[in-house]
């Protein structure tokens, strides 16, 4: 009969669905008591940016900047990262990173005890105006490209005007927002070398990253190798502070925009982005200049 048939049914699956939970039990106790590498995640995001056309051009260029300043004001912006990398400290017996830069721009017997105290004021941002603001502009281009500034300055409207400039020169525009959702802030801390001139090793690196909060690592294989840890915004002091402690160097940190989807564009709209960037870069005014191209 129906009733029958119900019960007879149902007897089966209950009694099924015991042994499929009985069958499970000792899998999943098997799964739980298993050790667990906790910082795989981290290893598998290792990225090699020395793979990508456009993250190499940057580097380079950066690396040739850097080879074009006087002795003078290399010196002076080193002072001035140091500071900023010490989380503002002044004190060279609290910052040695600061310490280590002092002791370098004075060995070139270039350096004025003025220049570094003026380096040193800077840095702890103690020089500037009443009326200075830190702003963030947004830039659109064509095949996609999108552009995140960050800008300081005291006069606003003087600075818009020429941004206006650069954008028309560049046929590109200032963007009113939605592009800076596209992007997601991480601090990071690149590390150029060891301190004891030892080879740079992005895994022994990548162990005391891990200990110290680093989400992701990408080596940069450009004229220098280089290790760039990726962090929380709030992380990136302590682990720069934790990096720098077991003898590396330390080349710059801070927060950062990155791109949620990076994007590929043809090969020849890279030059016109990358002499769009080399302009808005050697603005005084602007900060830092960040893209979404892979």
């Amino acid at each position: 009969s129906p009733a029958v048939q119900f019960t007879v049914l149902n007897t089966f699956r209950t009694a099924h669905s015991h042994a499929l939970v009985s069958a499970s039990v000792p899998a999943l106790t098997r799964r739980l008591q298993e050790p667990r590498d906790v910082t795989s995640h981290v290893r598998e995001s290792r990225r090699y940016a020395g793979h990508s056309h456009w993250q190499n051009i940057r580097h380079i260029k950066a690396a040739k900047d850097a080879h074009k300043m006087s002795e003078t004001s290399k010196h002076i912006r080193l002072i001035e990262a140091a500071v900023k990398t010490g989380g503002g400290s002044t004190d060279p017996k609290l910052n040695r990173a600061l310490a280590n830069a002092i002791e370098g721009a004075k060995r070139t017997q270039v350096v004025t005890n003025a220049n570094i105290e003026q380096a040193i004021r800077r840095g702890a941002g103690l020089d500037k105006p009443k009326n200075f603001k830190k702003l963030t502009y947004e830039i659109i281009m064509e095949h996609g490209v999108l552009l995140v500034l960050d800008v300081e300055t005291s006069h606003l409207s003087k600075f818009g005007a020429e941004l206006k400039a650069i954008c028309k020169k560049h046929t590109c525009r200032i963007a009113r927002g939605g592009v800076k959702e596209q992007f997601q802030q991480k601090g990071f801390v690149r590390v150029s070398s060891r301190e004891d001139g030892g080879t740079l090793d992005p895994d022994a690196a990548l162990e005391v990253g891990i200990e110290h909060g680093a989400e992701d690592v990408i080596e940069i294989d450009g004229e220098t190798k280089m290790c760039e840890f990726l962090c929380d915004p709030n992380d990136y002091y302590s682990l720069s502070k934790a990096l720098s402690s077991n003898g590396y160097v330390v080349a710059e940190c801070g927060v950062k925009f990155i791109p949620c989807v990076p994007i590929t564009v043809p090969e020849e709209h890279l030059d016109v982005v990358g002499r769009l960037c080399d302009e808005l870069e050697e603005h005084s005014e602007i900060v830092a200049v960040h893209t979404n191209i892979a």
